[in-house]
């Protein structure tokens, strides 16, 4: 009986040694990870920030940590210093980078809180990192053009161009010859001044994991809600499920083209 329990009891240790070893191994390799990226310091959100927060009150809870510079966003903060007097715009979750462009002037939060939704606007949500959303720093209030990009792909038949034709089109799909034909990469605004409503943060990450192609998004992803007439709905929901979308901020101002100009390979350098 003395034999199994001390055998118990060198198991546990054993164990217990192991799973030391195993932390220190992968604290380390995490370390070093960091060390080889160059970390730096900013300061990141320990605990869930309402927005229109201080920044007095904010001081106490986000903190310095260091990061590597391959994933530091921009307009990152080390110090409050830069936004002081001001209040966080929108709410901040933990773990994400805090960015001079969350916080206003109390003053212009007022046009932030009262964003009215013309009537018979739609609203929808995509999903976008910074570099495709102004660098992260839109706010509700603000005007975007809806840039839409698509790569080459293959036509396998005449796309019908109305309801008639599509009619026309699904009844005689059995005598439509196919045709062999090959999209250019494109680029064009879609959308003119969409009004933003929402923005939110849907994902944020600050530190390496010493894991070599990490599916967490090193600067988050935004969520953001845009109202628009029901014909540009249907053109960005498209090219969000087919192509890929930026945001552009606009001024009420802004000329549009007319006609619209769509980009290719053949014209980028007209």
């Amino acid at each position: 009986m003395n034999r199994r329990v001390l055998g118990v009891v060198a198991a546990i240790l054993l164990a217990a040694g192991g799973t030391w070893v195993l932390v220190n191994y992968v604290s380390n390799v995490e370390d070093r990870a960091i060390e080889e990226q160059e970390p730096v310091q900013v300061l990141v959100v320990d605990v869930a920030i309402p927005a229109r927060t201080p920044v007095t009150q904010v001081n106490d809870m986000v903190s310095l940590r260091n990061v590597p510079a391959n994933v530091v966003v921009d307009g990152a903060l080390d110090s409050l210093q830069p936004v002081a007097g001001m209040v966080t715009a929108v709410d901040l979750l933990p773990d994400e980078q805090v960015l001079a462009a969350r916080f206003v002037r109390p003053e212009d939060l007022e046009r932030v809180a009262a964003v009215e939704i013309p009537p018979g606007l739609l609203e929808v949500t995509v999903a976008l990192s910074p570099e495709r959303s102004v660098g992260g720093g839109l706010l509700p209030g603000d005007l975007v053009a809806v840039i839409s990009s698509f790569s080459p792909f293959t036509l396998d038949a005449v796309e019908p161009q109305d309801e008639e034709d599509l009619n026309s089109f699904l009844n005689n799909a059995d005598q439509t010859e196919p045709i062999t034909l090959k999209t250019p990469n494109t680029t064009g605004i879609t959308v003119h001044k969409a009004l933003v409503t929402r923005v939110q943060v849907a994902s944020a990450r600050t530190e390496a994991s010493g894991i070599e192609n990490d599916d967490v998004a090193p600067t988050g992803t935004l969520l953001v809600t845009l109202a628009v007439a029901t014909a540009d709905l249907e053109q960005v929901v498209f090219t969000a499920e087919f192509g890929t979308l930026w945001l552009a901020r606009e001024q009420e101002d802004t000329v549009e083209d007319d006609p619209v100009l769509i980009i290719t390979r053949a014209n980028v350098y007209r």
